[in-house]
């Protein structure tokens, strides 16, 4: 039940969870974008967005379009809220859905990004094979976990970190770089490429 509330929120306890992620994934957020150097005129996909604070941010820079998809209907009201509330709900285009939904969405992008929800994809490498053929040449993703998993240490980022690296070669991004992060209770990992 409490990976059902952090992989599909629902309900008070997905509000609950919500919050827990607001904070536990702020600087991984910070983090992850700057890797993207998000500029105006941007299209910006989010994947997983939670309780939408990397989306809030993201969405202050002038004239840029974001696209965010996230499966929990209780997280899609609550972002959809926070940005009617701030005057910006014309400049996002809200998805509820999963990852793989993602394959029927033809929106050309210029940024793709995504915090501690990769693991929850059902078919990550055509998932980001679709994202490739969406980025204009020189777009950029960026993917970012950090590992909770009962026995992970320091030592599973890393693997994670070759394992993200490979899926983004193999799905056709070049010149990845793989981010590590001190961070609690395991270091975090962000994989960046170029389409």
């Amino acid at each position: 039940m409490l990976y059902e509330q952090f992989a599909r929120p629902s309900g008070m306890a997905g509000k609950l969870a919500g919050l827990f992620m607001n904070k536990e994934n702020e600087r991984l957020n910070e983090w992850t974008l700057s890797f993207l150097n998000i500029e105006r005129g941007d299209r910006v996909l989010e994947i997983g967005f939670g309780p939408g604070k990397a989306l809030q941010k993201v969405v202050e820079t002038e004239n840029v379009f974001l696209y965010g998809t996230d499966p929990s209907e209780v997280m899609v009201e609550t972002v959809l809220r926070k940005l009617h509330a701030k005057g910006k709900a014309k400049q996002v285009g809200i998805i509820n859905g999963t990852a793989r939904d993602l394959e029927a969405f033809s929106q050309p992008l210029d940024k793709v990004y995504s915090v501690n929800n990769l693991n929850l994809w059902e078919a990550p490498l055509e998932t980001l094979g679709h994202l490739h053929s969406l980025l204009r040449e020189g777009g950029k993703i960026a993917l970012t976990l950090c590992p909770h998993e009962n026995g992970a240490n320091d030592d599973t980022t890393v693997v994670i970190g070759g394992q993200l690296r490979a899926l983004l070669v193999e799905a056709g991004f070049h010149e990845v770089q793989v981010h590590i992060k001190p961070t609690k209770p395991n270091d975090s990992v962000c994989a960046v490429g170029l389409a």
